[in-house]
């Protein structure tokens, strides 16, 4: 089409004037620069002899006609009306735009509306084939398609669609197959297609002037057929996408209706049985250290049923150091404070607690999540290993506070440990894992409560000797001594 003058889709008065006003422009401006022309060149070529001047400028006019005229009709169309382009430039723009577009709304309303305006089409429709199962074609608008409006995907039409290499009208389809498009004023079709696979079609509604579409409108409507069929497949994937994010919204709805009433059932019968735990207790042929356990006991279960449902309610962790009032933490008499806690247990099962930690360093966070964070590692050390020692250590290193539990249970298999701080991720092959219950929660809850301070967390070492789980925090600078005096003490069996 090069940078012609096609007056796209308009009626033929219209084009009349058009082409007039170009014409008669483009002989007053010839005239006048032949004029121009005679007067400078004849004075110098046309002293005596054959009228060089005049030869001149006729052949200067004759080389410059053609590329005026077509500047000139440019010019004109697009002081008259803007929807006078060229065939070039409105490619390159619906181009861009649809290139850009991914909402099947906003496809609808470049391609039907848009589009069909500057071609001055009554109507336009397109369809898609509808994802994910690709059965039937469905109207491309805002509002739901109706059913009548609906083509199957391998029907009779929309075989002959696809078939045809450039384009249809309405009428050579099977009578029986028309009402859709009757429905809509569709009289010529364009297939869509990416690859040899039909994806869509595009319905022209009448030319609003003349009852015939032209040669340009229809050279228009072909050549964008690529970039239109590109952009009706990046809308199927949209519209996918949009569809599944809709359903892990209700799925994940559905999960925290679950969790809460689930809690909430819990939460009635573990306060009984906490009663009844305490009354038993006060019992004088109850054995204290089994009376502590159950107690002990107890609490583990409504620490664990509290857990799920706060991870429920914030599993999007904040940002790091953000909404969380960070000072420093001294470590050790919240260590001390966990394995007071734990000691009942651990002693119950054969484990003590041997404590390598200094006194004096601190870490910059937040107790309550610092705690609860060590509260899940230590719990993993105790819950997993039946007898032998678990080992709590603090240490400065490069200007942070690392506190490394080491337990002796039966360690955690090569190919499970990158997922060991998955959310509800339990190995599957390791026999303690296997044979203690748990909700795979621990160890994720302890990770999102250290990065969401700004530290780090990780599985140093593993084997079937036992593992190493580390946190590093920011050391903070006012209770680190230069000299830490480091505390050995044994605790439990």
């Amino acid at each position: 089409m090069g940078g012609n003058t096609t007056f796209v889709g308009v009626d033929r008065r219209a084009r009349l004037m058009g082409k007039s006003l170009t014409i008669g422009t483009l002989v007053l401006l010839l005239s006048v620069l032949y004029l121009s022309l005679i007067e400078l060149l004849a004075p110098r070529f046309d002293m005596s002899g054959p009228p060089v001047g005049h030869m001149l400028a006729t052949v200067l006019i004759a080389i410059l006609v053609v590329p005026l005229r077509n500047r000139l009709g440019i010019a004109i169309n697009r002081l008259l009306r803007h929807e006078w382009q060229s065939s070039q430039d409105l490619l390159r723009e619906f181009g861009i735009a649809l290139s850009r577009t991914l909402d099947p709304i906003g496809l609808h309303g470049i391609l039907t509306v848009e589009l069909a305006r500057r071609l001055r089409l009554q109507s336009a429709t397109i369809w898609m084939l509808e994802p994910p199962h690709d059965h039937v074609f469905v109207t491309l608008s805002p509002a739901r398609d109706t059913p009548s409006a609906a083509l199957l995907a391998d029907g009779a039409t929309a075989r002959q669609i696809a078939t045809t290499p450039y384009y249809l009208m309405a009428t050579d389809l099977p009578s029986a197959d028309l009402a859709p498009f009757m429905a809509r004023q569709v009289r010529l079709i364009i297939p869509l297609r990416v690859g040899d696979r039909l994806i869509g079609m595009y319905g022209c509604g009448a030319p609003q002037s003349g009852s015939l579409y032209s040669e340009r409108t229809i050279d228009v409507l072909l050549r964008l057929a690529p970039a239109a069929a590109s952009a009706l497949e990046n809308a199927r994937a949209y519209s996918t996408i949009a569809r599944l994010n809709h359903e892990l919204r209700t799925l994940d709805q559905l999960k925290d209706e679950f969790i809460q009433s689930v809690g909430h059932e819990l939460r009635t019968p573990l306060t009984s049985l906490s009663l009844a735990v305490q009354l038993l207790a006060r019992q004088p042929n109850m054995p204290p250290p089994l009376a502590q356990v159950t107690r002990t006991s107890v609490a583990q279960l409504q620490a664990l049923v509290d857990r799920v449902l706060e991870f429920d309610l914030q599993i999007s962790p904040p940002a790091k150091g953000r909404h969380i009032s960070i000072a420093p933490v001294e470590l050790a008499p919240l260590l001390e404070e966990i394995v007071s806690w734990y000691a009942p247990i651990a002693a119950a099962k054969g484990v003590r607690f041997l404590m390598h930690v200094p006194s004096g360093l601190a870490a910059w966070g937040h107790t309550d999540s610092l705690r609860r964070a060590l509260h899940e590692v230590v719990d993993n050390a105790v819950r997993y290993g039946d007898s032998g020692t678990v080992t709590l250590a603090t240490a400065l290193n490069d200007g942070l506070a690392v506190v490394s539990i080491t337990d002796e249970g039966p360690g955690i298999p090569h190919h499970e440990r990158e997922r060991v701080f998955e959310t509800f991720y339990r190995g599957s092959s390791t026999r303690a894992l296997a044979a203690t219950p748990g909700a795979g929660l621990g160890l994720s809850i302890a990770r999102r409560d250290i990065e969401a301070l700004g530290g780090r967390i990780w599985l140093k070492h593993s084997d079937t000797s036992g593992s190493t789980v580390c946190v590093a925090l920011r050391a903070a600078p006012a209770l680190c001594a230069p000299e830490l005096q480091e505390q050995e003490r044994a605790v439990g069996a």
